[in-house]
């Protein structure tokens, strides 16, 4: 009972951040704005949190553990040998079930009013998460030294930007993301547009 009190407050917390995010930006917005929406006193959220910068940061990190944790449970206990593999699908939906969780701070923190580092943060997590699962699954990246960063980051901040509109428009399915994002990385982009590759 005292957790569940605990983990509602600290969401009240967050629900108020957010909702001031769509209005201002992040450096504009005191302690007070958040306690005022989020109708609690400044002692309450200095229980939880130092300062705003804590409680994102506390955020990212809850976000950032969750996707390290699947990527433990799916792929580097070898549940998961290959892409190929139906279970990587799943492991693809549970991935975007994160995002998806925590929808409204990603969007805010990627919006024009949310934190600049956010999105290199989440850009550099989907890179290093990307290359340790690829390499779980056999791929060689120091057969191809001079492509893999390009390759790294261009996948990296792909993503990013398929995230970025997915959380932005409600009427794409997760299902729709999960098997246009296998298209992607399984074909490559040429392909996933329907065009057949010439011989």
């Amino acid at each position: 009972m005292y957790n569940h009190k605990i983990n509602q407050t600290r969401q009240q917390i967050l629900d108020a951040f957010v909702t001031l995010v769509k209005e201002k930006d992040v450096s504009k917005i005191t302690i007070n704005d958040i306690t005022t929406i989020a109708k609690i006193n400044r002692g309450t959220f200095y229980r939880h949190f130092d300062d705003k910068f804590d409680l994102i940061e506390k955020t990212e990190t809850t976000i950032f553990n969750a996707i390290e944790k699947s990527l433990q449970d799916n792929i580097l206990n070898g549940q998961i040998k290959s892409i190929t593999q139906a279970e990587f699908g799943n492991y693809r939906l549970e991935l975007l079930g994160i995002l998806k969780d925590n929808a409204d701070f990603i969007s805010a923190m990627l919006s024009k009013n949310g934190d600049l580092t956010f999105e290199s943060k989440l850009i550099a997590q989907m890179r290093d998460f990307s290359m340790i699962g690829l390499s779980a699954l056999g791929i060689d990246f120091d057969s191809m030294p001079a492509s893999r960063e390009l390759t790294m980051q261009f996948m990296a901040n792909g993503l990013i930007g398929v995230v970025r509109h997915w959380l932005a428009n409600d009427d794409i399915s997760i299902e729709t993301v999960a098997q246009t994002m296998d298209t992607i990385m399984s074909n490559g982009i040429i392909a996933s547009f329907g065009f057949e590759a010439k011989g």
